[in-house]
């Protein structure tokens, strides 16, 4: 019985009470939660502990997760996932509602793992389950608390709803709970209905008797899932369950819980609206025709779209403004029918309520900018199409537009941050013939700067608006290059506006991006057909974000209709009682018991309280705080109107009443739970004035906006204040996903504008028709091929095919292109072979704009994506604010991000000044407050159409330029509401006179408060108040510019500017105390030119004290006496002395005194802009202490304020065509002006015409007029300094304005005074005469340096022991590099108390100054210690007879190809080629030329005949006597020239034949007769058979030119150039090696391509490549696809170019060969050219066949691991690498047989590599069939037994091979696990080839290895220890500097070739 009770009622499980069971539903205890304890078990104190240890949030999210079962815990227990109690889904909703407000990341977790499908069982748990077999009343309730509630609370939660990141899951939660056909959202909606309709007899949560609150939390989640899907607004299913949830609001009349029922009926507006929408979108679709029952309406407007009795007006005429695109179309422009535009009666509108005045509101701002552009680009269009037509510019209200002729567009590229760039070309507007001239028009113009609108209109009609980019300049400043640009000059300048003399150029981007206009600009692009004529119109000053994003605002506001205050801004039906509407409270404050604690305000700490229910008395809030009455009624009205107006009058404080309803507001945001208000203005100037004084008040605020120019402001813009921000980590992996998404899209959309630019390229052309048309093809290419294999024809390539177009009859109309496509090419005519051309070129072109235009949409998708995501940190740090400020259009901007933001309270100051439309943007959703602060009495919004205009008579039906402030105030019709609204009365800044003028006229209850009564008079004028008439005409419309409606007055200009310059020299106003003010801007521009010209004395801003400490200071550094200070003047412009401006941009500002010019003088009357009351009233209301109008009163007295204005003017004597002045100094002389001469003339320095009668402080009178104390401190007494000298008697030289010097420096002669040091002087200044030991002694001395020692000559006074002493004398001390230290003495050595302490002589700076052993130069670069010496970068200095080599000097030489020597004589001849070793036998007789002295040549018979100076009988005596016999001793003259005469080289030197041929050692190489003559050659010439080679024995100077010794210096050419081959080619190959590196590592590091199919329109980069090792390569690139390769390809080409230069028939010693074998071939000749077969080097085109190898090796790797990701999306590709293994093998024979084991063990693993990439080829393709594995055995065997060989060689030659053993295992796993990626470092590798690269450094000393290879050594001659031949690993060193056995010195290379650079041989 027990037992069987237990199982009914179990005990409490004690596990699971303490927050953890382990049995889960295996558990015999009860599991039950109590509803008392909320669903949350106790935790012990233990548990609770650990748990605050590790972090409440993530305790809880490893909980939940539990509860979802074991794929997401990491715990061993976990609930079921298939059965679950009623526990566990309370404990998974209730925990999830926890999670929402603990860590962010934690929350977007729980819902992202709610959205998958475990999370969604619970949903069909309690939905299917639950809910259908819920029967008794306490179930229902207990589902509703712990399931239902959770749930809804948790879909509604700000973080949820507001976060991007979550859209997706949101929606997918969403659609669950619809389900199929709505069926389990009826369900779970039915079961709330239930339960409402009885909860009345429930017992459910305290607080929610009647149910309200679980109605309005059910109706919010209606409205979250109604917006999921478009498709819901038609669903009947919606319609029903809201209209139950209407009938259960209604009948809740009696609630107490006012706030619940306002917000349900909130949401069910909202519903309503959103389904009414659907219910219009079925009654409108069958609808085709408009009814006649309509007739009467039409007639009184002509309806938009097609409710038109005419039908749409163009393609873009709609009746929902949602259908409407911002710009115009083609069609739009080109109509000649109106624009429907509403007026502002809503029983007009053909929508009713808030849509129709969205609709309203749209198309007139619309009409306002867009078609001002309509109107222009209409204009230029019949401009372009009849150039003789004249150019109407309309009724005014077109835009001015500036028209660039000759436009293309001429690139096209993409940015993944801005999108497309389009660079136009077209005609330089002006003829600027320099650069310079250019760029000063370009950047005076201002033209196409950043941001402004412009449009390409073609002569057909097209028409395309652009924004101009950023990247648009006015000139390239980069003087080479473009970065990272091209060798070709013009490519590689950036183009610019300026650059050209005959075309500018700039970057476009496009103003909306759709389908039509990408096509659009891709077409112009590449343009196929007749040139169409293009211009580009730019519309100055218009931005495109001005209106785009308030215009798209309103689209969105009508799709959704979810405005708030509909009811007040738009009733759908008309009020007909006149009287003022009572506008409710905010929701917010209808909570029971919410008042408004106002003690922030009271300066008292008073309490006091205020609500809609118990009203606060304005009196008593004004006697508490700093408001005065009206401001106190506005505040607490304000607190209790939904929907506030406050008119402020001007000066009467509306800006100061803002903050103060800012500050009670935020008092009570925690109460009232407002989140952010939200601070509105129209511009930015307003919101910073507005937030500035926010924040000296200490409210947080954050900026939306980056053109503040407001100091304090910078740091808190959200831009800013965003950086520092954290992201979650779900946002951060999204934000990675949709970031590669997007750069996907953009590598795809690159590579296609790549192909888009060359689609029309001959080479593409071919290939389209061999691949489409072959018949074309054949006829047209059929006998051409290219370099991979396509047959060369014999003409240039296409020529046939030009031939044909260019053919062909032309008196025949085209046939159509279906036919022509059958029709022989040959017999068609020239206009239908262009047809066809044009058909072939656009069959190309088209696909591709169609696969870009389809990318553009993704890329945008995922723009749009990325930034959603991005902004979830914006809306966090928006949270954390008290106040956001935006102005109206960057709200609009803003709009999804603010929507979020969920603000209850919008201010909106200067309303009267918005549009209604940006007023209407601002009334977000969420808006449960709105303020509006403004005057409609001042200026109204600002609007460029005229004809839409209030103040227009035909506007009037319009009226734009009317607020939404000023309508709900005075409604233009007896049915609009007329709202309540709190004026402020009492003004505190005008005096008393001013105020006056605008009391009479506008503001009969204005009050003048403060201190404005008290106000002083304005200083240098008899009246404060003044309006000095004069009948000066305005300036005729001929000194206008032409463009400009604007109006100057050339007389106020005058008369202002010397007006401003009195008051400027009255001193008592600072630069923001006068203001200058004009109704027009021409007049602007004249003052501000004329003010700026003109310099004045002021007052400036530094504290006095502090000038004073600093004038004190500088007094005693420059020697100058102190003397009492004055008051500071300054001199600046007078434009800088004042505030300019015009009356519309002065609004809400103020200054002291303002002068006014009027402009206007005509004969007709009319005063333009200031007809209208509101720009009086603005114009006449800025000053506080004094006015002065400057105009003609007869022009302004029709207008009725203006009349009221000069009646009360000339009731008190201020009009009159004299101005009077006032001198402060003599108040009663009168001193009247009536021009601006007279200012000259009776106060020329701001007094009078007086003299001053002030004294200088220095004592003197003042010569100057009467003037004010500014200007007469600036006075400089010019009188002679009588102040004494202190210590002798010479008067002072300076003027008595100017400061004395502190000391006397009369210099003093003729003294005799012996100093300390006992050197005397004789002259010097009277101050140091005074006192000698200040006179410091500059007589020369030596002195030694102690420490260093060195002896230095320095002034007598300097003391060398000091430690501050710096000797300056060169260190000189050795260094390790071998150099002495050239730095001075004191860098290199520290002392201290004379003894060096220190000692660093830095690094060695001097030249290397190493010999090259390739040449006879000198390492220039600066000291590199021990580093090897670059390569000589000098120019080669070899040549011959014929010509000279053009390569760097350490780059081998070409030898001379000529045939013919020039060694010979008239009794023999060398019969071989140039380069080769002279084959003669030299003659040896005297010459026999004469001399042009007449005399005999002295010289050796066959050499150049030396100048006639040197002739033995008539040169000088010094050549006579030059030694030329060194062995006799005998000198010039003594020598018989016919016995021997003498050599001549070049250097100048000269001696006899007899000692020069010993020098060079003739019988060395030739047999010599008994007289020393050679006779014969006695041997044939070998390569490095010489031991050393002389020079000039005086100056070491070339022998190059002596023809005698030209066996032996060719021979010693030959071997250098060798030489320099084999360094040259190491160098070259450790680059290459490396180059090879970094692309390995380049490919690795991008990211793997996005797997999708390849465009269907790809095609192969190049034709269909012959056979071979590129084939295949090709073939990967374009498989895999976005240019992955493109650089390893690059440098694939550079190898092959690399192995063609070092080919064994590129190398010195077999072209020279090559030259002897063909002249044996041509003629006979004497001499043979013998050499070594092993001299030839071929480790060079060795090494560059391993590279090229490794390159495919690379590319194969990578395509072999993107392989498996790519195949399931792209068709399979058969590749055929059986060349590659072939060339490893002939790799393998040649390095084997020429002792490179390196390259030889590199092959032999390529081999295996190419083995594994076909054997994983063969598997897959197998693995497909499912046919068994076929020759993938044999592949391994072959690959094994080659790393077998690999691995032996790599034993046996260690050093040759390091970093091979890791190539070999990774070859070895490639073979054996398939894995294609290599794990050999990189750096390992740089390593071993920088290695490779100092074997043949350019200096040391040069040593061959037994089996031939070269190699170098340091600099001493001979190897110090043994080693190994880097090339075959033979001994190559030794010790003691002697070489082993069997290695030789090179001196056939190393002796030779230094010789060679002794001789200078060039």
């Amino acid at each position: 019985m027990d037992r069987n009770r237990r199982a009914r009622n179990p005990e409490p499980c004690p596990h699971f009470q303490r927050g953890r069971c382990t049995y889960g539903e295996r558990c015999r205890f009860s599991h039950e939660i109590p509803l008392s304890s909320k669903a949350r078990p106790q935790v012990s104190t233990s548990r609770k502990n650990r748990r605050e240890e590790q972090g409440p949030g993530e305790d809880r999210l490893r909980e939940w997760k539990r509860l979802l079962g074991p794929a997401h815990s990491t715990s061993r227990s976990s609930y079921s996932s298939t059965v679950r109690n009623q526990q566990t889904c309370d404990r998974f909703f209730t925990l999830a509602l926890e999670l929402m407000e603990g860590d962010v990341g934690a929350s977007q977790e729980t819902v992202k793992l709610m959205a998958q499908d475990d999370g969604l069982a619970f949903l069909r748990d309690l939905i299917d389950r639950q809910i259908p077999h819920v029967t008794d009343k306490s179930t229902k309730v207990h589902l509703w608390l712990n399931q239902v509630r959770p749930m809804f609370q948790l879909l509604t939660h700000t973080r949820v709803v507001d976060s991007n990141v979550l859209e997706q899951q949101v929606a997918a939660i969403c659609n669950f709970i619809q389900g199929i056909g709505c069926r389990r959202m009826r369900s779970l909606f039915d079961f709330v209905l239930a339960l409402l309709n009885d909860w009345s007899t429930l017992r459910t949560a305290e607080g929610d008797e009647d149910g309200m609150s679980a109605c309005q939390l059910s109706l919010s989640v209606l409205a979250i899932m109604i917006d999921c899907n478009t498709n819901n607004i038609v669903d009947d299913n919606y319609n029903q369950i809201v209209e139950h949830f209407g009938h259960f609001v209604q009948e809740a009349s009696g609630s107490s819980e006012d706030y619940s029922k306002l917000q349900a009926q909130k949401y069910l507006q909202y519903l309503q609206r959103r389904l009414g929408i659907g219910d219009a979108l079925n009654e409108v679709e069958p609808r085709k025709k408009i009814p006649v029952a309509r007739t009467e309406f039409v007639l009184q407007k002509d309806l938009p779209g097609r409710l038109s009795a005419q039908g749409p007006r163009h393609d873009n005429d709609h009746a929902d403004i949602c259908d409407i695109e911002i710009l115009p179309t083609h069609d739009e422009i080109t109509s000649k029918r109106n624009e429907y535009l509403p007026t502002n009666d809503p029983s007009l509108f053909h929508r009713p309520g808030i849509r129709g005045r969205l609709d309203r509101e749209f198309r007139l701002l619309r009409e306002d900018t867009v078609g001002q552009l309509r109107d222009a680009v209409g204009v230029q269009l019949e401009a372009m199409r009849d150039p003789t037509r004249k150019r109407d510019r309309g009724n005014g209200n077109t835009v001015r537009t500036y028209e660039y002729e000759q436009a293309a567009v001429v690139d096209v590229d993409f940015d993944k941050n801005r999108g497309m760039d389009l660079l136009i070309q077209f005609r330089q507007p002006e003829s600027k013939k320099t650069v310079q001239q250019r760029q000063d028009w370009w950047e005076n113009s201002k033209r196409l700067q950043p941001g402004g609108l412009v449009c390409i209109i073609a002569e057909n009609g097209a028409v395309l608006f652009c924004v101009v980019a950023d990247s648009t300049i006015v000139i390239d400043g980069s003087k080479g290059k473009m970065e990272g640009g091209g060798d070709d000059g013009e490519s590689s300048k950036r183009r610019s506006l300026a650059n050209d003399d005959k075309f500018a150029y700039a970057h476009l981007n496009l103003a909306e991006t759709r389908p039509m206009n990408i096509g659009q600009a891709l077409r112009w692009f590449r343009d196929i057909g007749p040139n169409q004529r293009r211009c580009l119109v730019e519309f100055p000053g218009i931005l495109l974000p001005s209106f785009q994003h308030t215009l798209v605002a309103l689209q969105r506001m009508s799709k959704r209709s979810d405005v708030p205050f509909d009811d007040l801004l738009a009733p759908t039906e008309p009020k007909y009682d006149l009287g003022v509407e009572v506008v409710d409270p905010p929701n917010y404050t209808t909570k029971p018991g919410f008042s408004f604690n106002l003690t922030s305000l009271t300066g008292d700490d008073t309490a006091l309280q205020h609500s809609f229910r118990t009203p606060l008395d304005p009196l008593i809030l004004a006697s508490h705080s700093l408001l005065d009455p009206t401001q106190s009624s506005a505040l607490l009205n304000t607190l209790s109107r939904k929907l506030a107006l406050i008119q402020g009058p001007p000066g009467t404080g509306k800006s100061f009443t803002g903050e103060k309803i800012i500050k009670a507001l935020l008092a009570n945001k925690r109460q009232a739970r407002l989140g952010p208000i939200l601070c509105v203005c129209y511009t930015n100037h307003a919101l910073d004035q507005l937030l500035v004084h926010l924040k000296r008040e200490k409210v947080k605020i954050i900026r939306i906006g980056s053109r503040s120019k407001a100091e304090e402001l910078e740091s808190l813009n959200l831009r800013l204040v965003a950086q520092t921000a954290e992201r979650t980590k779900a946002e951060k992996h999204l934000l990675w996903e949709l970031a590669s998404a997007r750069d996907y899209i953009v590598t795809s959309m690159t590579r296609s504008i790549q192909d888009l630019a060359a689609c029309q390229t001959l080479r593409i052309l071919r290939n389209y028709l061999s691949e489409f048309h072959p018949s074309p093809h054949a006829a047209l290419f059929g006998g051409e091929q290219d370099e991979d294999g396509w047959q060369e024809a014999r003409g240039k390539p296409g020529q046939l095919f030009y031939q044909w177009l260019h053919g062909g009859l032309r008196d025949k109309s085209p046939r159509d292109i279906g036919h022509l496509l059958k029709t022989d090419l040959w017999s068609t005519t020239n206009s239908e072979r262009q047809r066809l051309h044009q058909y072939w070129l656009r069959e190309i072109r088209d696909p591709l704009i169609t696969s870009i235009i389809n990318d553009y949409k993704r890329y945008e998708n995922a723009k749009e994506q990325l930034q959603k995501v991005s902004r979830d940190v914006d809306l966090r740090c928006l949270h954390q604010s008290d106040v956001v400020g935006v102005t109206t259009t960057g709200l609009a901007r803003n709009l999804d991000l603010l929507q979020k933001l969920r603000c209850k309270v919008m201010l909106c100051e200067e309303a009267g000044e918005v549009l209604e439309a940006h007023t209407l943007t601002a009334l977000l959703p969420s808006v449960e407050h709105a303020i509006l602060i403004g005057d409609h009495q001042q200026l109204r919004p600002q609007i460029a159409n005229y004809d839409l205009q209030s103040t227009n008579p035909r506007g009037a039906q319009y009226s734009l330029d009317v607020s939404l402030f000023e309508r709900l105030i005075n409604p233009p019709n007896d049915t609009d509401p007329r709202l309540q609204y709190d004026t402020l009365e009492t003004q505190r800044r005008m005096h008393p006179s001013v105020s006056e003028l605008i009391r009479s006229t506008l503001y009969p209850s204005l009050d003048d408060g403060g201190a404005v009564s008290r106000y002083p008079e304005v200083s240098g004028m008899k009246k404060r108040l003044f309006w000095m008439h004069h009948e000066s005409p305005e300036d005729q419309a001929s000194q206008l510019d032409p463009i400009t409606t604007s109006r100057t007055n050339t007389f106020e200009v005058e008369m202002t500017v010397s007006l401003v310059q009195h008051l400027v020299r009255q001193g008592s106003y600072g630069p923001d105390d006068i203001a200058v003010i004009t109704p027009y801007l021409g007049q602007l521009l004249l003052l501000r030119r004329e003010m700026g010209k003109m310099f004045e004395i002021s007052v400036g801003e530094r504290d006095m004290e502090e000038i004073e400490a600093l004038d004190a200071d500088k007094l005693a550094d420059d020697n100058v006496a102190f003397q009492p200070t004055k008051s500071l003047a300054i001199k600046q412009t007078l434009l800088k002395s004042i505030r300019l401006a015009t009356v519309d941009n002065f609004q809400g500002e103020e200054a002291k005194v303002v002068v006014i010019s009027l402009v206007r003088s005509n004969e007709a009357n009319k005063c333009g802009f200031l007809s209208t009351s509101n720009r009086i009233n603005v114009l006449l209301s800025r000053a506080q202490h004094g006015m002065f109008l400057i105009g003609n009163a007869n022009t302004y007295r029709p207008v009725e304020m203006w009349a009221k204005v000069l009646e009360i003017l000339e009731k008190n004597g201020n009009v009159g065509r004299e101005l009077e002045l006032q001198c402060p100094r003599h108040p009663d002389k009168p001193l009247l002006v009536s021009k601006a001469d007279d200012f000259l003339r009776v106060a020329p320095e701001g007094g009078c015409i007086l003299p001053c009668d002030r004294r200088l402080p220095c004592g003197h009178s003042c010569v100057n007029r009467c003037h004010h104390e500014n200007l007469h401190n600036a006075v400089m007494c010019l009188e002679p300094c009588p102040r004494p000298k202190k210590g002798c008697q010479h008067p002072c030289k300076r003027a008595c304005g100017e400061p004395c010097k502190l000391k006397c420096d009369e210099q003093l002669r003729d003294l005799d005074i012996t100093l300390a040091c006992g050197h005397k002087i004789y002259s010097a200044v009277c101050w140091q005469a005074q006192d000698p030991s200040t006179i410091v002694c500059k007589q020369i001395v030596e002195k030694a340096v102690p420490g260093c020692g060195h002896t230095v000559e320095v002034f007598c006074h300097t003391d060398v022991g000091a430690d501050s002493y710096r000797c300056g004398k060169m260190c000189l001390d050795p260094q390790p590099c071998g150099h002495s230290c050239n730095s001075p003495c004191y860098q290199c050595k520290q002392r201290k108390d004379g003894i060096i302490v220190n000692t660093n002589h830095g690094i060695c700076k001097q030249k290397c100054g190493r010999n090259y052993t390739t040449c006879r130069h000198v390492c220039s670069q600066t000291c590199h210690g021990e580093a090897a010496c670059p390569l000589c970068p000098a120019p080669c200095e070899v040549q011959c007879v014929h010509s000279r080599c053009s390569k760097k000097c350490h780059e081998p030489c070409v030898p001379c190809a000529e045939q013919s020597c020039g060694s010979c004589c008239p009794h023999a001849e060398c019969t071989m080629p140039c380069a080769a070793p002279c084959d003669w036998v030299p003659c040896s007789k005297r010459c026999e030329k004469i001399l042009s002295c007449g005399h005999r040549c002295p010289s050796v018979c066959g050499e150049i005949c030396p100048d006639a100076k040197f002739c033995q009988m008539c040169c000088s005596e010094a050549i006579k006597s030059v030694m030329v016999d060194f062995i006799m001793g005998m000198q010039y003259h003594e020598i018989d020239l016919d016995e021997d005469p003498c050599i001549f080289p070049n250097c100048g030197h000269f001696t006899t034949k007899a000692n020069m041929d010993g020098i060079m050692d003739m019988k060395a190489h030739y047999e010599m007769s008994t007289d020393d003559n050679p006779t014969a050659i006695t041997n044939v010439s070998q390569p490095f058979s010489m031991d050393e080679v002389k020079v000039c024995p005086t100056c070491r100077g070339s022998l190059r030119n002596i023809a005698r010794y030209g066996r032996i210096v060719r021979r010693a050419m030959l071997d250098e150039a060798t030489k320099k081959f084999v360094a040259w080619s190491m160098t070259e190959y450790s680059q290459l090696a490396i180059g090879l590196l970094d692309i390995q590592e380049g490919i690795s590091k991008i990211p793997h391509p996005y797997p999708r199919p390849l465009p269907q329109n790809t095609k192969p980069a190049k034709l269909k490549l012959s056979t071979g090792r590129l084939k295949q390569l090709q073939l990967i690139c374009d498989w895999v696809g976005v240019g992955r390769y493109d650089k390893a390809f690059k440098f694939w080409h550079r190898l092959n170019n690399y192995m063609g230069q070092v080919r064994r028939e590129e190398q010195p010693l077999q072209r020279v060969d090559d030259f002897v074998q063909h002249a044996a071939r041509q003629r006979k000749i004497k001499g043979t050219f013998d050499f070594d077969e092993t001299r030839i080097q071929h480790k060079g085109h060795i090494q560059a066949c391993s590279l090229s190898l490794k390159c495919d090796i690379i590319i194969i790797s990578d395509f072999m691991e993107l392989r498996e990701k790519l195949l399931g999306v792209r068709p399979e590709l058969k590749l055929d690498f059986s060349q590659q293994m072939k060339d490893c093998e002939t790799l393998v024979d040649r390095a084997h047989a020429t002792m490179h084991p390196r390259q030889e063990a590199e092959a032999h693993v390529y081999f295996a590599q190419f083995c594994a990439f076909n054997r994983a080829l063969i598997l897959a393709e197998n693995s497909s069939k499912g046919d068994p594995d076929q020759n993938t055995d044999e592949l391994k065997e072959q690959a094994s037994s080659h790393l077998i060989a690999a691995r032996e060689i790599v034993g046996n030659h260690s050093s040759q091979t390091e970093g091979l053993m890791a190539e070999i295992e990774s070859a070895e796993k490639m073979l054996r696990d398939g894995v294609f990626y290599s794990s050999v470092s990189a750096d390992e590798m740089r390593a071993v080839y920088k290695a490779m690269a100092r074997e043949f450094s350019g200096t040391g000393h040069w040593y061959t290895c037994e089996n031939g290879h070269p190699f170098t050594v340091g600099e001493c001659g001979m190897p110090m220890q043994t080693a190994r031949c880097p090339e075959c690993g033979a001994p190559v060193g030794g010790s003691d500097h002697r070489p082993v056995e069997g290695v030789q010195r090179a001196d056939d290379i190393e002796g030779l070739a230094h010789e060679v650079a002794r001789m200078g041989i060039n």
